[in-house]
């Protein structure tokens, strides 16, 4: 629980005064990314982004140290300062808490500018990026490199494997120049036995701007390659676990060994790549799987995020309450299970995001505070933007993100009102699923022009089966290099909920209207959010149309002063020609007939008021026809 400036106190998980910051310096590092990517040139180099960043600097110098002087001031003088604007504004403006909070807003915007904008230049001025941009395809360099993935299958005709390196030397005039650059390696044949996620290799190989992809630099055509350093023994037994992992999970069906290490690692079983002989699944039913899943809207269950932290954070409290731990000591051993985890699975921006997440969780749980969602949220996005501007244009951080808030938001008052109609672990289902797709459906159609339609029923499907399926492929996971019997049976058991999800996968993929076409970029977005705004509007436009409808029909059909004494209700003074032969109300309909006066309008008593009157006509006329 945290307190407002009055006193309230209020639920932390709901704490959003950091949330305006952490915007404001997204918005802040797209906006200076955006521009310095429009100003590069085809070719690479980068005189527009230059010339862009140096025209800048000295607004952002100037700028940046006065925000944070302003905000200072503010902190120290809030009261008399907010007393001086309100006197001299005469109360126009917002208070203390409100002008403070706006200067912060400012300052995390001009920060987010500066740190994209630095980025942006050093990543062009790097001795790699120079390289790329002044040799030709067809001349290699000396390069030293850190491998920070493991090797996966790779996504370009012509190389059979891919990893995500770091370029940490350059070698060039017989010295080796340090360098930062991230880039993408692209290898063939031994090659991709041969390394593995932790190494520091030097290599032979042609570097080029990429022409796709999150990495800015392609590394390919490696030759007389060699391991300057073995990884550390934490990565190197994870590496051994993962390989034990793959070979425990060949033996499954082949929906197993596609789904079970992608539920449980990140890696779908067809990208794997690894020392020994394994089979492979066939490719064309792996392809077909990962598009139903795509289809269907359950593609996030193949990515490591906060579900497998909250599991093993729950373990971990489990058996810390088992053997009695005290508190800081279980909050110790919840951190290391989350350092754990975060090596063994493949690494991710939703895996980053989700590991700092829980350990501010973890720390508040160290010093007896209750975890804050929506606030450690924003802390970690500040954080990681301010290190990794980069991060600003991932579309799995912003999914990640944006899941976390909408779940955190969104889910209680949605669970509040499908509890009155529906089980409680159904309304969860729901509400949590509606929660994440409110807030990622934008990201999503960015990403790809189309709404899966059956995404909220493929979800509460899978639901039931995806946590015990997460946990005995977790279990298969560490028992891998020690028991492979159990860990064949534990893999087994994931693979039986696997199963259902392909299963269900399958069926809400199948129709040809379950994806939605959509107009893609920026605008699809933005319609996407215009629709989801008038969906959420709707039942308040609604309510508020029938209170006008039925004020106004209150308002027209209330007799005049001396009508009830006369014994005219509404419907006779509305249609005076039927006071004459007055007609009872249909039977069984104790609405029908006319609203009385200062009664809500009904649509029922509308209809049948209008019944009354239609057989008031038809009676009149069959008495005229016999006279």
């Amino acid at each position: 629980m945290s307190r407002t400036s009055t006193g309230v106190r209020l639920d932390g998980r709901h704490d959003l005064r950091l949330l305006p910051v952490a915007i404001a310096m997204w918005a802040g590092e797209l906006a200076a990314s955006a521009v310095c990517n429009r100003a590069n040139l085809a070719s690479g180099a980068s005189p527009g982004a230059t010339v862009w960043t140096a025209s800048m600097m000295p607004v952002l110098l100037v700028v940046f140290p006065a925000s944070l002087a302003l905000l200072a001031a503010m902190i120290y003088a809030r009261r008399s300062l907010a007393c001086i604007i309100r006197t001299a504004w005469r109360g126009t403006v917002p208070t203390g808490a409100g002008i403070v909070l706006l200067v912060m807003v400012l300052t995390a915007s001009g920060a987010g500018i500066l740190v994209s904008s630095a980025h942006q230049r050093t990543q062009q001025r790097d001795p790699a990026m120079r390289v790329a941009q002044q040799t030709s395809a067809s001349r290699l360099s000396t390069l030293d490199m850190r491998i920070d993935t493991p090797m996966t299958a790779s996504s370009r005709r012509g190389a059979d494997c891919q990893a995500d390196v770091t370029i940490i030397g350059v070698q060039e005039a017989a010295r080796v120049t340090p360098s930062h650059a991230s880039a993408r390696l692209f290898a063939n044949g031994d090659t991709c036995i041969s390394l593995d996620h932790g190494m520091r290799i030097r290599t032979q190989a042609s570097v080029s701007p990429a022409a796709f992809g999150s990495r800015p630099l392609w590394v390919d055509d490696l030759t007389h390659t060699g391991i300057t350093r073995a990884p550390q023994p934490a990565r190197s037994l994870a590496n051994r676990m993962r390989h034990r992992f793959a070979a425990v999970t060949a033996r499954l069906s082949d929906q197993g060994r596609i789904l079970v290490p992608g539920l449980t690692c990140g890696l779908l079983g067809q990208d794997y790549i690894g020392p020994g002989s394994l089979e492979q699944p066939d490719a064309t039913y792996a392809a077909r799987v990962e598009q139903e899943f795509r289809t269907s809207g359950i593609m996030h269950l193949m990515a490591v995020s906060g579900g497998h932290f909250i599991l093993i954070a729950q373990l971990a409290q489990w058996l810390g309450a088992a053997i009695r731990l005290p508190r800081p000591v279980a909050a110790i051993g919840v951190i290391a299970a989350y350092q754990g985890l975060a090596i063994l699975v493949y690494p991710s921006d939703s895996v980053l995001r989700a590991q700092i997440m829980g350990t501010f969780s973890a720390i508040g749980m160290l010093f007896g505070r209750p975890p804050q969602t929506a606030s450690a949220l924003a802390w970690t996005t500040i954080m990681v933007l301010a290190l990794a501007p980069g991060k600003s244009a991932s579309y799995g951080y912003a999914l990640s993100s944006a899941a976390v808030l909408g779940i955190t938001l969104c889910t209680p008052p949605l669970q509040r009102r499908l509890d009155r109609r529906l089980p409680h672990t159904a309304s969860q289902a729901v509400a949590t699923t509606l929660s994440a797709q409110i807030f990622t459906l934008p990201i999503q159609i960015l990403m790809e022009p189309q709404i899966p339609l059956l995404s909220v029923l493929a979800n509460i499907m899978v639901a039931p089966f995806v946590s015990w399926a997460t946990i005995t492929g977790l279990i298969a996971l560490i028992l891998a290099p020690f028991v492979p019997a159990l860990a064949f049976a534990a893999a087994w058991l994931a693979s039986c909920g696997t199963a259902i999800m392909a299963w269900t996968a399958h069926v809400c993929a199948a129709p040809d209207w379950t994806a939605l076409a959509w107009p893609s970029g920026i605008p699809g977005a933005l319609l996407a959010l215009a629709v989801q705004a008038v969906i959420a509007l709707l039942p308040g436009i609604i309510r508020l149309g029938a209170h006008a409808i039925g004020d106004r029909a209150i308002r027209y059909g209330r007799p005049r002063a001396g009508r009830e004494q006369s014994g005219q209700d509404t419907c006779t003074f509305m249609n005076p020609g039927h006071a004459r032969r007055p007609h009872p109300p249909i039977a069984g309909n104790s609405r029908a007939g006319c609203t009385p006066a200062g009664r809500p309008w009904r649509a029922c008593g509308k209809i049948g008021a209008w019944l009354a009157e239609t057989r008031g006509m038809i009676d009149d006329q069959w008495h005229r026809h016999n006279r």
